[in-house]
């Protein structure tokens, strides 16, 4: 949802975190100003400020600033008044209370009307107000809304109103299964984004524009939107944009079956969501996204787990009815085989289900009842009339049109139901035999390594010591022996183990992994590392980790496709700027990659951007140089 404009332009949002504590400090000052002067509406403008800083962050301090605001703010005049009452609202929505939220918002559309608030600001709120009837799986209710705001931000340079709205609105249709007209709603808001002056708005068009790509099976598009976008609410430390760009990463990664990459983030989103309330709308969603995933991994335990602390948190803000909660911890527990358990949430899912539906149509009866009470005493005595048959006999063929039209529709959305079940299932299955195809080739070229290297060098030490003398010098043989065999098997072991940055640095890292490496007789590899300034140490673990993997790929393909006989590895780190560059004399064996075409370099690029680096390749006749540049803010 878009933060509110600072009200007096004061501040700006710098790309970094000492730029963050200077805009805290200076709202403090402010606020601290506007006490001594004893000056009610300097005040009331510092905690407008305050809360502004905090929205993103903390929206428990947003609203505590806010409310302090009020108590400043003069009701005769929109500025601050309005804008206090505004991001009050926000920040009760952000806590995931949606229907305190919702009743704030009117009041806010209530005094713009009294006080003859801006147009543009208006447009804002409604805006706001149809992302909480999305929320509240009112779409009827939202998309009114966001046509009346965009009625009013017509032929107006609103950017950052404009940016919000067509997000908004690209995200309903986007829920509602129209991805095409997501796609195109959401592209004009990238259009607009670049106009726009609220960093805010620009991740939240850009975050929104990755998942959609996503959904649309455009991986690479999204992997370039979501990698700066993550970059930036990590640097700016806006956690619930963290939280909510991981879980677009979770998604298009388990399309992609890339295991590690989903355990990484979910690592990192783990840490995020716990810093954040339960009942807050982007851990909800980031809580929902990694359950579906888990289940479809077949981690049905860990989802299920997931689940019941959602349960025991559940509110009247939460964002998933409670009969579709019961259906999915249900298909957990079949997948885990407890069949008493899976029926028995089957059962509640569909008893929740008959009840909210009994419910709500009770309450639209009670409403319409009321509403047209006179309206139907006339129709009443109208009816007395004598066309009363001849309206009675058209009524009746209507009816049975509308339910033979209806029958119809329902055998349609069946066939189509059960028809896309059909087709969910076969690609479930080739996905499964993807991956299982994957881990039998491991597992094989794992028994190769084992039995060809490891199990024939035992044979001959065996052999060895059954018929060596038992000297100094055979002993030392032996010992020999024994250790090129740990050395092969420690090799297996690191190839296989992911990088653990929190007790090495990437310059140790990569080194032990080169001196690991079994090499042909043939080949040469050569290691270099350097820094001047900067200690390895201060290289973010994200960086060392997206570095170490683009060097584990290069190395992988240089030593199964060039034919090299000469690999020369250069690391350095100089005046904050981190180096790889892997040259060899092999043949050039990327092809169609070297013009940016192949999966395995795509990849490369694509952890480049992750850490706003630098890929480049330079393919000569007898040479291939590949070489990477990020710049490092520390």
């Amino acid at each position: 949802m878009k933060t509110l404009f600072v009200l007096l332009g004061m501040f700006v949002i710098y790309p970094c975190l000492y730029a963050q504590d200077a805009e805290l400090q200076a709202c403090r000052e402010e606020l601290a100003r506007g006490m001594s002067q004893k000056n009610r509406d300097s005040i009331a403008a510092a905690y407008c400020h305050l809360g502004e800083y905090y929205a993103y962050r903390q929206a428990d301090s947003t609203r505590y600033y806010c409310e302090q605001g009020l108590k400043y703010a003069a009701t005769d005049k929109a500025e601050p008044y309005l804008y206090l009452l505004n991001n009050l609202a926000d920040a009760y929505f952000s806590s995931g209370q949606l229907d305190e939220s919702l009743k704030r918002f009117r009041f806010v559309l209530e005094e713009a009307g009294r006080l003859h608030w801006d147009e543009v600001e208006i447009a804002s709120v409604l805006s706001s107000v149809g992302v909480i009837y999305r929320r509240k799986e009112m779409p009827d209710s939202a998309l009114v809304c966001y046509n009346r705001a965009l009625a009013l931000l017509d032929n107006r340079e609103a950017y950052d109103e404009r940016t919000q709205l067509l997000t908004s609105i690209a995200i309903l249709y986007t829920n509602t299964a129209r991805l095409k007209e997501g796609e195109y709603y959401i592209r004009k808001a990238l259009e607009a984004s670049k106009k726009s002056d609220d960093m805010d708005m620009v991740m939240y068009a850009a975050a929104t524009a990755g998942s959609i790509f996503t959904l649309r099976e455009n991986y690479a598009e999204a992997a370039q939107l979501l990698y700066p976008v993550l970059a930036k609410a990590r640097e700016q430390q806006k956690p619930r944009f963290v939280l909510k760009i991981i879980a677009y990463l979770l998604s298009a990664y388990y399309r992609l079956d890339n295991r590690d990459s989903i355990n990484h983030y979910m690592a990192e989103g783990d840490k995020v969501a716990a810093g954040l309330p339960a009942t807050n709308a982007e851990v909800q969603g980031y809580h929902e996204s990694l359950c579906d995933i888990l289940t479809k991994m077949g981690r049905y335990g860990e989802s299920l787990h997931i689940q019941k602390r959602m349960l025991a948190a559940r509110d009247s803000s939460s964002q998933t009815p409670v009969d579709r909660f019961f259906e999915r911890m249900a298909r957990n527990y079949a997948g885990m085989k407890n069949y008493p358990e899976a029926m028995e949430y089957y059962a509640k899912a569909y008893h929740t289900a008959d009840s909210l539906h009994k419910a709500e149509v009770e309450t639209e009866l009670s409403e319409l009842s009321i509403k047209y009470e006179n309206q139907e005493k006339e129709l009443e005595i109208a009816r007395l009339t004598q066309q009363h048959l001849e309206q009675k006999a058209k009524t009746m063929q209507w009816s049975v049109a509308a339910v033979a039209a209806f029958s119809a529709f329902l055998l349609l959305a069946a066939y189509y139901v059960f028809r896309r079940k059909r087709i969910r299932k076969e690609e479930e299955l080739k996905l499964a035999q993807s991956y299982i195809d994957g881990l039998e080739r491991e597992r094989t070229r794992l028994a190769k390594d084992l039995h060809d290297g490891v199990c024939n060098d035992l044979l001959g030490i065996g052999m060895n010591m059954q018929y060596m003398q038992p000297t100094d010098e055979s002993k030392r043989e032996i010992l020999a022996l024994l250790e090129q065999v740990r050395s092969d098997v420690r090799c297996i072991s690191h190839e296989l183990m992911p990088p653990k940055f929190q007790v090495t640095t990437l310059a140790e890292t990569v080194e032990a992994y080169v001196e690991g490496l079994a090499l042909p007789a043939s080949v040469q590899l050569a290691f270099s590392k350097e820094n001047e300034e900067i200690q390895w140490s201060q290289v973010p673990e994200e960086v060392s980790y997206e570095v170490y993997r683009i060097m584990q790929e290069l190395l992988s393909n240089i030593l199964k496709h060039s034919g090299a006989t000469e690999i020369d590895v250069t690391l350095t780190l100089k005046r904050k700027l981190l180096t790889l560059q892997i040259s060899n004399n092999g043949k050039n064996y990327c092809g169609d990659e070297v013009r940016g075409k192949g999966i395995g370099l795509t990849t490369i690029q694509e952890r480049a951007k992750a850490v706003g680096g630098l890929f480049t390749t330079d393919i000569q006749d007898g040479s291939q140089k590949f070489r990477l540049e990020i710049s490092l803010s520390i």
